[in-house]
């Protein structure tokens, strides 16, 4: 016990003795020696309660030092023991990275093997593709006469294929387009300027000789093919003419809506046979803004989107940055129609990285497109609120997928996967192929009782 507490009682009991003797003196009237001797009683058993009732505090302190000092020996043990366990740690992953370093450069210089093998490959078929587009061209090539300005030109009743000339050896067509196959390049005409851009255009649609070529979309990063992109093609004698090479023809003589419209019909017909065969993929037609400002187009299209429900699902309007900013009020209201009959849209070529997502699916936009060299690009940035890296994430929130195109090198892609992009397109995945086309007299595919899986919601919808 401390000493102020010893202290206190010592004081109290005395105290409390020194009332017990006044008490027997003048309460019970006994003598000066019986009252000391009652007050002196009562304090020895006061002293001797006290001291039955305390403890010896030399057994507590006793123990708690000991307790102490197994305290401060496991702590220094545990002190121990973590230092090990660190030194062993460090040990081991310096092991596991001495023991994987080899396998490591290994896989790194067997990819470097496959990009170099890749680049070979594809600078081969570049080269093929060149050297087929000039076989022959110097042959000269007889011009059609034109036909009467009062007559009408007739219509063939059946689409027969160009005949190569004589003293030209046969050439084999490229191989239609197979999902399943692997991609091969379709040689492109450059467009003989002598035999009239115009003329070769109107022949062209006469002939129904306007094709589209496929380019698959993946889903990253499994690289499982979800959607397509048609790229449309006019059929020559000496190849494949490109829209670069007869777009401003068909825009000065007002046939761009008839091509818009030919090329989605077909589209639309690809994908169903895609559905047909368990697929779920969509197909990308490129729509030019002349097509929606166009009345006679406009309607064309409106009527083609009601009766066929389906429309919507199987195709995807793509239009071009440029042609969204330079809506007027009849391009809106052309886009919202076609919209409210379920029309899907996509803004490709997209370089300004300025992008406004509730604006974009409050048009109808369902897929942006941009290409990776922009978006790895470190100046994209500059002057936007929105940095690359988090430009997926923000148009997924709005319903809106983001597709990066142009991808031609691996290394691109472990940069897209950081950015959270979940879709790409480019030469790296598959090369725009003609399509197969479809026999009247070819039996149905049998129908399965198989259930569609829904359009993958990372790159399209």
């Amino acid at each position: 016990m401390p000493k102020p507490a010893a202290l206190f009682v010592a004081v109290a009991m005395t105290v409390t003795a020194a009332c017990v003797g006044v008490i027997a003196a003048f309460g019970l009237d006994l003598g000066i020696g019986a009252s000391l001797l009652a007050a002196f009683g009562a304090l020895a058993a006061m002293a001797v309660v006290h001291l039955a009732f305390i403890r010896s505090p030399g057994a507590d302190l006793g123990r708690l030092d000991d307790l102490d000092r197994v305290v401060t020996q496991l702590q220094s043990r545990l002190e121990t023991m973590e230092a090990r366990l660190s030194t062993l740690d460090g040990a081991a992953s310096e092991r596991a990275r001495a023991a994987t370093r080899p396998l490591v450069e290994e896989i790194a210089a067997l990819g470097g093997l496959v990009t170099s093998v890749a680049k070979e490959v594809a600078s081969h078929d570049a080269q093929i593709t060149r050297l087929a587009g000039l076989v022959n061209l110097d042959a000269p090539v007889p011009a059609a006469p034109p036909p009467p300005a009062d007559a009408a030109p007739a219509r063939p009743a059946a689409r027969a294929a160009p005949r190569p000339p004589a003293d030209e050896p046969p050439r084999a067509d490229p191989h239609p387009f197979d999902p399943d196959e692997p991609d091969e390049p379709a040689p492109l005409a450059a467009g003989n300027a002598d035999r009239g851009l115009a003329a070769r255009l109107e022949l062209a649609l006469r002939d129904d000789r306007l094709e589209i070529h496929l380019q698959p979309i993946v889903a990253l990063p499994s690289r499982r093919r979800i959607h397509y992109e048609a790229l449309s093609r006019i059929a020559e004698p000496d190849g494949l003419m490109s829209p670069d090479a007869f777009l401003s023809a068909a825009a000065a003589a007002g046939r761009t809506a008839e091509i818009d419209r030919r090329a989605i019909e077909t589209a639309a017909d690809v994908a169903r046979r895609l559905v047909a065969r368990g697929r779920t993929a969509a197909v990308f037609v490129n729509v030019a803004a002349e097509t929606l400002a166009d009345a006679r187009g406009f309607r064309d299209l409106v009527a083609l989107f009601e009766r066929t429900p389906d429309l919507g699902r199987l195709v995807v309007l793509e239009l071009s940055q440029a042609a969204f900013a330079g809506f007027g009020p009849v391009e809106r209201d052309a886009v919202a129609a076609l919209v409210e009959r379920g029309a899907r849209l996509s803004m490709d070529r997209t370089s300004d990285l300025r992008l406004e997502p509730r604006e974009l699916s409050r048009l109808g936009v369902r897929f942006v497109k941009v290409a990776a060299d922009r978006l790895l690009d470190p100046d994209a940035a500059r002057g936007s609120a929105i940095h690359p890296a988090d430009l997926s994430s923000l148009l997924a929130r709005q319903g809106v997928d983001l597709i990066a195109t142009h991808v031609e090198e691996e290394r691109t892609v472990p940069e897209l996967l950081d950015m959270d992009v979940k879709a790409a397109q480019g030469f790296l995945f598959g090369l725009p192929r003609p399509v197969r086309p479809s026999r009247p007299d070819a039996p149905e595919p049998p129908q399965q009782p198989t259930q569609l899986r829904p359009i993958p919601t990372v790159v399209s919808g």
